[in-house]
């Protein structure tokens, strides 16, 4: 059965509060003013261990590291559960349809599919529906205490793509239109020396400043050209990259001859490759230095919240 794809975090299952008489085996931890018993704890250890399918089983010092990893993160998901109802987040049931409904749609399942789905990974569509609150509310949690807290200046991003400028592509970019003059094999007839005669006439007056629609609709049954588009220097052929590689935004080429025609290069824009490479990269470098930084800051929240926290684990 395909792994169905949770709806935001999985974090661990764990019901916490009161429990039973019958169920209550001892108590694992308390946090705060609630408790989390052994039997949530070996129930939450076998739901995980029933998910990894395992070639063999933990040895018993294996299984106590484990047991106290999945404690752990009990007790990180109470805080923060805590927490939540301190600030008086709240999720709708509306809300947890709208993701149920979300995740069936992006995989294709019907509900019984869903059902089927679900069970394969050890989890019924009540247990599925609560994992749903606890990420939409771990979501919210950290907008308000650490999102905000996590912002990246302009500064920052700049600074990271000069320290790892090596890692972008800044060769500069040139927008180029030509006008191109097909050459006749003979170079000593009249014909070459027209062509070449025309060449410096159109290249004059793109210099002086005429229209490049003007000056390829007069030669325009003598030559082809057109727009080439965005160009960068070290992808083109040795004479071309001689021809362009000192122009500025404007200037116009001398005669060029190159696969037996002679050719106008105009330069309509030279950027910097720099400046071009870190327009491409700004909003992933952004992105980035924001999620390092959620991540530090929530680690960091998640420290402050279980220094302030009365934790008293009994394991």
């Amino acid at each position: 059965m395909k792994h169905i794809i949770l709806f935001l975090l999985i974090l661990l299952p764990a019901t916490t509060g009161s429990a039973t008489t019958k169920t209550i085996t001892g108590i694992a931890a308390v946090v705060n003013a609630e408790i989390i018993t052994t039997y949530q704890l070996e129930r939450t250890l076998e739901s995980l261990l029933s998910q990894q399918n395992l070639t063999s089983a933990p040895t018993d010092a294996e299984m106590m590291q484990i047991r106290q990893e999945v404690l752990e993160q009990m007790i990180s998901d109470l805080l923060l559960q805590q927490r939540s109802r301190e600030l008086g987040l709240r999720v709708t049931e509306q809300e947890i349809d709208a993701a149920v409904e979300d995740v069936m749609v992006s995989n294709n399942l019907d509900r019984p599919g869903l059902e089927t789905a679900l069970e394969a990974e050890g989890l019924t569509l009540e247990s599925y529906r609560e994992q749903i609150r606890d990420d939409i509310l771990r979501y919210r949690l950290m907008a308000q205490e650490v999102n905000y807290r996590a912002q990246v200046t302009s500064a920052e991003v700049r600074r990271y793509f000069e320290e790892n400028i090596d890692q972008f592509d800044t060769m500069p970019r040139l927008h180029v239109s030509r006008i191109s003059f097909p050459l006749p094999t003979d170079r000593s007839s009249d014909s070459f020396a027209r062509i070449q005669e025309q060449a410096d006439k159109s290249r004059q007056r793109l210099v002086d400043g005429d229209r490049f629609d003007d000056v390829f609709n007069e030669v325009e049954d003598l030559a082809a050209g057109g727009i080439m588009g965005e160009l960068v220097l070290s992808d083109l052929a040795a004479p071309l990259q001689q021809a362009l590689e000192d122009l500025s935004s404007g200037d116009v080429s001398v005669p060029t001859e190159f696969n037996q025609q002679l050719h106008l290069f105009i330069v309509n824009e030279r950027r910097s490759g720099e400046e071009l490479a870190f327009e491409r990269a700004r909003r992933s470098i952004e992105e980035q230095l924001r999620r390092e930084k959620t991540e530090t800051r929530f680690a960091q929240w998640q420290e402050e919240l279980r220094a302030n926290a009365y934790i008293d684990r009994r394991l």
